[in-house]
């Protein structure tokens, strides 16, 4: 009998360690308690556990002599100069299908993986369409209850994936400016072991589709409508039908756990060249510069349409310029990304992340500039386009 209790014993002591380590989400409590000081630049060490996409490397784009550029050289070098006085890490400036200029600092180069941040919420889109294609989803204006099983019969179900790709959701979006609260629903998303059931938690604040706010939520929602419609771990599908397409080569996702989901709303690392592939693509509407189309003509166009809350905001990427020199994050608010006088092109669009990470798309001059580095207290978001396009004349160099 004696054994018999010690076996019940041992057995009740496993149960309730396991259980406490489920309901306590250790792996958050460590995260949260060695987070860095700076926590708008965690180490790649951070990133972890982590996941790597193998893509299908392809040859980059070719790069213009120096008597062959079709954007002055002077402009190239002031765009340059300014980069590196911003604290940034990697400029790339492709304009017709060749790189104009490539330029590296703070030990980054050509095939350094280096996180997107929140660049990586625009990557969600295309894949949506590549989703509708396929025909996982059948129409952006479905509500994300037909998708997302937990909001079946929940009021949020209503919300639709075109709101969410908006940040029009009215979802609730508890602010992170100084806020130590571990409770904090945004650092359970980022820092806990379960980012679906965190994301799942935001309740709704506003009516849906009446509020523009920047939410890493919604962008985390619509990688787990992704995971539920189309049946495949998101990173798969991406690889699949985005990243290997695309020609791009190895890729790393930050994950919430082993086997787990992968951050959608952020923190996606690629090399320099790779993120520029991706606004090639854009710029070219889907196509590679092989002829390989990889989303439905017209895509982008409707990407880059604002909705009537925020005419600077498409589907999970910014557009245009702002009626002023601030781009605020949140309706009416006043914290954002100085902007600075307008972009010099009647048309543009841009994957920003923080640390002001920038991916510039000005379809108009075949023109693609990213940026990559790090947060500058004296950074505009117009001036590098600016500097590059001052040296584009019509009839060329």
């Amino acid at each position: 009998m004696g054994r018999t209790y010690r076996v019940i014993a041992i057995i009740a002591a496993v149960t309730v360690v396991v259980t406490a380590a489920t309901l306590v989400d250790w792996r958050f409590w460590y995260r949260w308690h060695t987070l860095p000081q700076d926590a708008g630049e965690w180490p790649d060490s951070f990133y972890q556990p982590a996941i790597t996409i193998p893509g299908d490397a392809k040859p980059f784009f070719p790069s213009a002599d120096p008597d062959q550029l079709t954007i002055a050289s002077t402009a190239l070098e002031a765009a340059a100069d300014w980069a590196e006085e911003h604290n940034a890490a990697a400029l790339l400036i492709l304009h017709k299908g060749v790189v104009q200029l490539e330029r590296y600092w703070q030990d980054i180069g050509p095939d350094t993986p280096f996180t997107g941040r929140a660049m990586t919420r625009s990557l969600i889109p295309v894949v949506i369409a590549m989703a509708i294609e396929d025909g996982h989803i059948a129409s952006v204006d479905d509500p994300v209850g037909r998708y997302i099983p937990e909001w079946s019969d929940d009021p949020r179900g209503g919300i639709t994936i075109r709101q969410l790709m908006h940040n029009v959701s009215g979802l609730e979006n508890p602010a992170l400016e100084g806020d130590a609260d571990p409770g904090n629903k945004n650092n359970r998303l980022s820092l806990g072991s379960n980012m679906r059931r965190a994301a799942l938690r935001f309740e709704l604040e506003h009516e849906p589709g009446e509020f523009f706010q920047l939410s890493n939520a919604n962008a985390q929602l619509l990688g787990v409508l992704l995971e539920s419609a189309t049946g495949e771990n998101y990173q798969d599908y991406l690889n699949r039908r985005l990243w290997a397409p695309l020609g791009a080569g190895p890729a790393i996702f930050y994950m919430d756990r082993p086997n787990g989901m992968p951050a959608t709303y952020c923190c996606f690392r690629a090399t320099p060249r790779d993120w520029l592939r991706v606004g090639a693509a854009l710029s070219r509407d889907g196509m590679t510069a092989s002829g390989q189309r990889l989303w439905a003509a017209g895509w982008v166009a409707e990407m880059t349409t604002p909705s009537a809350v925020n005419p600077n905001y498409g589907y999970q990427i910014w557009t245009g310029n702002p009626p002023g020199t601030l781009r605020p994050y949140v309706q009416g608010g006043s914290f954002g990304v100085r902007h600075g006088p307008p972009i010099d092109a009647d048309a543009v669009y841009f994957l920003e992340g923080g640390g002001h990470r920038m991916l510039y798309v000005l379809p108009e001059q075949e023109l693609v500039i990213l940026r990559l580095g790090y947060f500058h207290p004296d950074w505009q978001t117009s001036t590098l386009p600016n500097l590059v396009l001052a040296g584009i004349e019509a009839d060329g160099v």
